[in-house]
């Protein structure tokens, strides 16, 4: 055998031997083990390698599978685990470095697009040879053949990448190979000696390849077909390596001379520089920028390229800054170096542009400026003193050559452009203020109306100018240069909004922190400005000068309307000076007053808005000033009300804005006529009635237009939802002087908005913005309206008659002509004898005329178009608050609605669906009304019986008429349930108000049962079921109700009892005649199953209130026990809706108590057989997360049920099911859904009230419990699939656990493993939804161990703050702020805010306990610190987790604080610093401020 086998080496060397036997020789030789040849793995590479080489250099020919199968052969081998043993034995093996250079060959054959053989063996191969210590030394010994690898990779990665139009799938594998180079590569980088050897390998061969990469990675628009994996994990972990190796490699710290020889431009450096020649590098920045200033070969290619050098310059300059920064040096170094990246973006030395500069190229530019600039000020380089002083503002004078390249070549329409000049501004304010014109006119007065991404870029850059100006008390420096633009000749007419929202709110922050006196001296400018433009030229008829001052007057309104009111503590210079302007401003507002334009148009409207906003601004600060600082006497105290006299004199006004500032004047005025103690109420009323202007509101259109709330976007199409918002938002002050007819107008108004925003949006309003229909639908909805019962009055009058104006007046004249006469008509001697008022006679006669026509089956035909338009307002109906109406109102609005359901019908089958959807929601609001305080007034127009009877006769007729044959399943159940609601509300009240009870239930009980009969009789012979559920639905409502009377009089419930036997001995022939029909598809089980259980529950009524056993009341038994066994077969095989498993357990437990109630003799089996089918249905597969949960409720109180007359016995079975559940092999095993059924039931068990004996047992065995779970977690918590499925419903168990045992539970041991399992609880989840809920798991368990075992916390102090400081972290981590393109939605933002107000108040919890171990109080501040020294937070998260920390740091005595500032490095301290500062400033002044009132 041995001779067989050593020829085998022979017959692979021999040249005769065919390639494929050879190959399959090869295959033999490896795989068997009884082939001994001599160092056989060795033998076996070197032929392999051997192969290879010769056919490649084409030495020999061979078939293309023979060369797959060659590559296929040695990838075998690589990834095999009889390799891995031989090499982990310590056997010597290596690989020639031809096969490397062979890899290295066909990765720039396939790049080239040379494709011979599976490339993705190739590959594997490298892969496995990199990943094997012993054989990548072919690669790690001979440098220069890894960065060929390495530069063959990205170049091969980055050709996929860039062929994303081509729609090819990258390859996974060749992204995975790339990382394992760049490990690799990185560790043999960081061995090599020679610094400048590394430095020219990696600008020669590697730096444009890696940047291109890197830039590829991060601009890729990554889809679903690209592969997860390389999308979230593999693109991150490549960018950080090149980032490493990029920087360790150009920007060691001994290259730092040979940059700053380069770089520096003064002379007396010069020998220096001559010393340094031979020693270093030669211009290594000139050998940077000439790799990657790269010209493509295309223009795709060269503005490709040209995005690749913008993004590195930017890159190479924060490794330059966090390589040669450290510790504030060498910043001017620093400095020519970011001079030098500046000038390479394609700028010439003084910075114009170069004449190679494409203008296409301008975006992406300016972006790496603006990365440039922030790093700079970031890194904090540019000291303007010591420039100024020791470098004659070398500095100072680059940054206004890069202002003046900007402004020489404005790029308006890109946001970076508005950055980059607000990152100039943040260096220092003086490199802009020279072209602080230019400024403002570019990015202020004159700037254009540009997208929404540009206009966020120029309205931030303009705050920040209004807030350093604001900063250095220099606001009317910069206010004065704002009104020498705005005075300037326009290109343009139309300039934009000078105040935006967004300027004009930081205007008014920086004016609240500026001093009065500059304030003053602002409104003073802008005064004077008005004054010498308008004034002189008010007869010049210049459109371009009225829009100007409009400007100007605009800003004098802000700036009068932002600034802190004056007060008794105001100085009185401060005053005379207000006093001054005051006056000053009157006397214009009087001239402009009494000019009389000659011409109409433009120019005239114009003047007016400015007349009228001057005059609105100067009555409203008058009148402020005059309220609170009495120092301040109006300059003409009589004038005021001259003065707005006269300006609601102007008449004709076309102009919107003007009409608007009238309608606010003319609201002054109301107003100071509220504050005098006397005041003529026909001038108020007047002015009310000017102010809703009803003319107007009758006419009024475009009632979805959305406006802004600033004057200037007062326009035609605007002015409504302005106009309608001063209404609305005043209409307390209004309301009371406003005369019916003004009333019914506005609501007239109100509707039809409400109406048009539910034909908008389907059912509801989108919050956004301000329109007419927004607004009257928040009125709506808020309390105000309800304080204002006329307004609420006119609003439900307008309903009602809306809803009989889409009906035919001559139908309802014959159905209920009562509706449509007034009530005054309807007076008769008799009825004021006997004291009723005649609206009560006439909603009297209302319902007699409804019950009648009930009776003589009249009814209303509707059209499309009328049941589209009731069912609109019937949803405006069913927002009105039915307590806010008046007891003439509420019954008028319920009766119109009741004759509606009663009366109308569908004419056209092809509407049904939408006649059934009116039905029921008309039942919906009717049932929401019968909640209302006056709906007691109902019983006194109609017996609660007679409207009963009539609604469910209604009901039968339709059913019988058909009309409910072609409905759905769930439309059928929706309307059965909005019926039900109605019905029980309706019962609900005759019971509550006592009226006549027994008489009202017994005969609308006999009712229902004579038509009980009726029905099953239609049933046999038609097969119609509708009216026979109908009835059981009905007959349900009513035992309900009468259920929850019994019990408060004795009287009562004999009859009650009585009603209840009778409605249940026909149900149960109702029920099975439903079960057994052909229509019982349409419901689902879980009717029949709810009406089975009410059934049980009368019975169980009418036997506990008798005062026998119970045994003989329950009669039928047996069809509740078959209907017990149909549910066990049903409830946990396969998948069933939810509403029927709710419902089952419910029937569980009511069939349990009967059982109990009549003894029968297998109770115990029962008992047994009940628990099994739960643990049966929550172990089952098909059950989610969010289904467990759902039945939660139901299976905690059947527990309770179950487990109050437990026996021993029967408890100790319960207990050994639960105990087979908490195994943590399960998890391992895959049967998750059992050990999540034994965790609920746990869970839900600790919260049952047991007997005594099996409380003690519990218990008892808690201990067992606890581990076990605490085992499942470990064990679920390797899985992060797991983490919300059973990790978390296992700590859930655990924290109820220790709640419920507080008493029970006394060794402290038991907690403490608990705080060592939430160690294991993972919280870096992806998905938002499974890190809340670890989240918020894991504290809820922290706080039950603070809350019930406070001594025991103490004790493990160390570990349960260990404990919380995982959630501080997780919490920091999820919360730091994001780009644009990974910010969080609206949902995930808000669970993350719940996490962190979860923290605030964990924080306040350990607080009051950290008075026991204030030495920890140090610590954790020093952990916070630590971790946000790390990331910068969102704004909200911050400030939760702080107010949490300061309750820490009130605990932290002098000595904790200065042990903190002498531990904490450097950067940490700094944060801490910031964060002490604050909490002195703001919580500890504040803590001790109410203190000091604290006895």
């Amino acid at each position: 055998m041995a001779a067989i086998y050593s020829g085998i080496q022979l017959k692979l060397k021999n040249t005769r031997t065919p390639w494929p036997d050879k190959l399959k020789l090869a295959r033999f030789a490896w795989i068997s083990t009884q082939c001994l040849l001599p160092n056989k793995e060795q033998v076996l590479f070197d032929w392999t390698n051997h192969a290879l080489t010769c056919f490649y250099n084409k030495k020999v020919e061979m078939p293309p599978e023979v060369v797959e199968g060659l590559w296929t052969y040695l990838d075998d081998i690589l990834h095999s685990r009889k390799l891995h043993n031989v090499l982990s034995q310590g056997k010597t093996i290596s690989l020639r470095l031809t096969v490397a250079q062979i890899i290295n060959d066909r990765i720039l054959d396939y790049t080239s697009g040379l494709r011979s053989v599976s490339f993705h063996t190739i590959l594997s191969c490298c892969h496995g040879i990199l990943t094997s210590p012993v054989l990548s030394v072919i690669y790690t010994a001979k440098y220069e053949l890894l960065v060929q690898l390495l530069s063959r990779l990205c170049g091969l990665t980055s050709m996929q990448l860039r062929q994303q139009k081509y729609e090819e799938p990258l390859s996974l594998k060749a992204f995975e190979v790339l990382l394992v180079v760049l490990s690799n590569y990185l560790t043999v980088q960081k061995q090599q000696a020679n610094s400048n050897r590394v430095f020219f390998q990696v600008t020669a061969h590697l730096l444009h390849p890696l940047l291109l990469l890197r830039h590829l990675l991060n601009t890729r628009v990554w889809t679903e077909k690209d592969d997860v994996k390389i999308r979230q994990n593999l693109s991150k972990e490549i960018r950080t390596k090149v980032d490493a190796v990029l920087q360790s490699a150009l920007f060691l710290s001994d290259h730092l001379q040979s940059y700053k020889v380069e770089v520096s431009p003064s002379e007396n450096e010069a020998g220096d520089r001559k010393s340094h020649i031979g020693k270093g590098l030669q211009g290594p920045l000139n050998t940077i920028l000439t790799r990657i200033c790269i010209h493509g070969a295309s223009e795709e290619e060269e503005a490709l390229f040209y995005a690749v050098k913008s993004n590195s310059l930017s890159l190479l300059f924060k490794f330059a800054l966090d390589s040669f920064c450290r510790g504030g040096e060498n910043k001017r170094v620093i400095f020519h170096l970011m001079a030098k990246l500046i000038t390479a973006l394609g700028f010439t030395d003084e910075l114009d542009i170069d004449e190679n500069f494409r203008a296409s190229n301008w975006g992406i530019c300016l972006l790496a400026l603006e990365n440039l600039l922030n790093s700079c000020l970031v890194g904090d380089i540019y000291n303007v003193a010591a420039d100024r002083i020791q470098h004659g503002e070398v500095q100072f004078n680059f940054y206004r050559k890069v202002a003046r390249l900007l402004f020489n070549n404005t790029q308006m329409g890109v946001p970076a452009w508005y950055r980059c000049l607000r990152a100039l501004l943040a260096l220092n304010h003086q490199i802009l203020e020279p072209d602080l014109d230019e400024l403002l006119s570019a990015v202020w007065v004159d700037a254009e109306n540009m997208e929404l991404r540009v206009r966020k870029a120029r309205e931030a850059l303009v705050s920040a100018v209004l807030q350093t100006y604001s900063k250095l008390r220099q606001l009317p420096k910069l206010i004065e240069e704002l009104l020498d633009v705005v005075c300037r000749p326009a290109a343009d007419e139309l300039r934009p909004a000078l105040l935006p929202e967004a300027i004009q709110k930081t205007l008014s922050q920086c004016l609240l922190d500026n001093p009065l006196r500059q304030n003053l001296e602002i409104c003073g400018l802008i005064l004077k400005r008005v004054q010498s433009c308008l004034l002189p030229h008010i007869q010049d008829e210049t459109s371009d000068l009225a829009l100007k001052v409009f400007s100007m007057s605009l800003l004098l309104h802000a700036v009068l309307f932002s600034f802190k009111t004056l007060d008794n503590s105001t100085p009185v210079p401060v005053v005379k000076q207000t006093l001054s302007l005051m006056t000053e401003m009157l006397k214009v507002v009087e001239d402009l007053l009494e000019q009389k334009l000659a011409t109409k148009g433009p120019w005239m409207e114009k003047v007016q808005e400015v007349t009228l906003l001057l005059a609105h601004t100067w009555v409203e600060a008058d009148a402020l000033f005059q309220i609170h600082c009495t120092k301040y006497t109006s300059p003409s105290a009589s004038q005021s009300s001259t003065l707005v006299d006269k300006a609601l004199m102007l008449r004709n006004m076309d102009s919107p804005l003007g009409k608007l500032l009238q309608n606010l004047l003319a609201l002054h005025k109301l107003k100071i006529h509220l504050l005098k103690s006397f005041s003529e109420s026909s001038e108020m009323q007047k002015m009310a009635q000017f102010i809703l202007n009803r003319e107007e509101l009758s006419v009024i259109h475009s009632l979805d237009q959305m406006w802004d709330f600033q004057f200037c976007n007062v326009n035609s199409s605007t002015y409504n939802a302005a106009h309608w918002f001063l209404v609305t938002s005043n209409l307390p002050l209004i309301a009371p002087y406003l005369d019916p007819n003004d009333r019914s107008v506005f609501a007239e108004c109100m509707l039809k908005s409400l109406l048009q925003s539910l034909d908008a949006s389907g059912s509801n309003l989108e919050n956004t913005g301000i329109s007419v229909c927004l607004i009257s639908r928040q009125l709506l909805e808020s309390p105000v309206l309800c304080e204002l019962p006329e307004i609420f009055s006119a609003l439900t009058k307008c309903i009602i008659k809306a809803l009989f104006g889409l009906l035919d007046s001559s139908h309802m004249q014959l159905i209920c002509p009562s509706f449509l006469t007034p009530p005054v008509e309807n007076v008769e001697v008799k009825d004021e004898e006997m004291g009723m008022t005649p609206s009560m006679k006439r909603l009297k006669a209302i319902g007699l005329e409804m019950l009648y026509s009930v009776k003589m089956k009249s009814s209303v035909p509707l059209s499309k178009r009328q049941i589209n338009g009731l069912l609109q307002l019937v949803k405006v109906t069913s927002v009105l608050n039915g307590y806010a109406m008046s007891y003439e109102d509420y019954l008028e609005l319920f009766l119109t609605l009741l004759t509606l359901t009663s009366t109308i019908q569908c004419v056209e089958e092809t509407n049904l669906s939408a006649f059934i959807e009116l039905l029921k929601e008309l039942f919906s609001v009717m049932a929401s009304l019968l909640l209302a305080k006056n709906s007691q007034s109902i019983l006194k127009v109609i017996h609660g019986s007679n409207l009963l009877e009539a609604t469910m006769t209604t009901l039968f007729s339709r059913s019988s008429e058909g009309l409910f044959k072609s409905l759905d399943g769930p439309t059928w159940l929706s309307f059965l349930q909005s019926v039900q609601d109605f019905i029980q509300s309706l019962i609900r009240l005759i019971i509550d108000r006592k009226s006549s009870i027994c008489l009202n239930l017994e005969k609308f009980t006999s009712f229902m049962v004579e038509c009980n009969f009726t029905a099953r009789v239609l049933t046999v012979d038609t097969g119609d079921l509708f009216s026979l559920q109908l009835h059981l639905v009905t007959l349900s409502a009513l035992c309900r109700e009468m259920m929850t009377t019994l019990g408060k009089n004795k009287q009562l419930d004999q009859a009650l009892t009585h009603l209840l036997e009778k409605a249940t001995a026909v149900m149960e022939p109702a029920i099975q005649a439903v079960l057994m029909g052909k229509g019982s598809c349409l419901l689902r089980q879980s009717f029949s199953v709810e009406v089975v259980t009410v059934m049980i529950r009368c019975e169980l009524a009418r036997a506990s209130s008798s005062n026998d056993d119970g045994q003989e009341k329950i009669s039928s038994m047996p069809f509740y026990r078959s209907f017990y066994q149909q549910i066990l077969k049903e409830l946990f095989p396969s998948p069933r809706p939810m509403d029927f498993l709710i419902s089952s357990i419910h029937y569980l437990s009511a069939f349990h108590m009967a059982a109990e109630k009549t003894k029968v003799a297998d109770l115990e089996d029962l008992h047994i057989e009940i628990l099994q089918s739960i643990q049966a249905l929550l172990s089952g597969t098909w059950m989610s997360l969010t289904d467990v949960k759902e039945l939660e409720g139901p299976v905690k109180e059947l527990l309770n049920q179950l487990m109050s007359n437990c026996s021993q016995e029967q408890f100790h079975l319960f207990l050994l099911m639960l105990r087979e559940g908490l195994v943590a092999a399960k998890v391992e095993g895959g049967q998750c859904s059992e050990v999540l059924s034994a965790v609920t039931l746990i869970k839900l068990l600790a919260c049952c009230l047991f007997p005594e004996h099996c409380s003690k047992a519990f218990w008892l065995i808690t201990p067992q419990i606890i581990s076990s779970l605490i085992f499942i977690i470990k064990e679920s918590s390797k899985l992060p699939s797991l983490t919300r499925v059973l990790t978390v419903p296992g700590l859930e168990a655990l924290t109820v656990l220790l709640r419920q045992g507080k008493a029970q539970i006394s060794n402290p041991h038991q907690v403490i493993v608990v705080l060592g399992a939430l160690q294991f609880v993972p919280l870096d989840s992806h998905c938002m939804e499974d890190y809340h809920s670890a989240f918020e798991a894991v504290h809820e368990a922290l706080f039950a161990i603070i809350h019930c075992y406070p001594q025991v916390m103490l004790k493990a102090s160390p570990t349960f703050l260990n404990c919380f400081y995982r959630l501080v972290s997780s919490v920091m981590h999820e919360g730091k702020q994001r780009s644009d393109t990974d910010r969080a939605s609206e949902k995930d933002r808000e669970s993350l805010l719940k996490c962190a107000r979860l923290v605030e108040r964990m924080y306040t919890h350990v607080a009051s306990a950290a008075e026991d171990f204030t030495v920890l109080s140090s610590f954790m501040v020093a952990q916070y610190v630590s971790e946000l020294q790390r990331v910068t937070l969102q704004p909200e998260i911050k400030a939760h987790l702080t107010e949490g920390i300061y309750c820490i740091l009130d605990h932290c005595v002098e000595q904790d604080i200065k042990f903190l500032n002498t531990t904490l490095q450097m950067g940490v301290k700094e944060v801490f610093n910031e964060l002490y500062s604050s909490y002195t400033h703001y919580h500890k002044s504040q803590r001790q401020g109410e203190e000091k009132y604290t006895v």
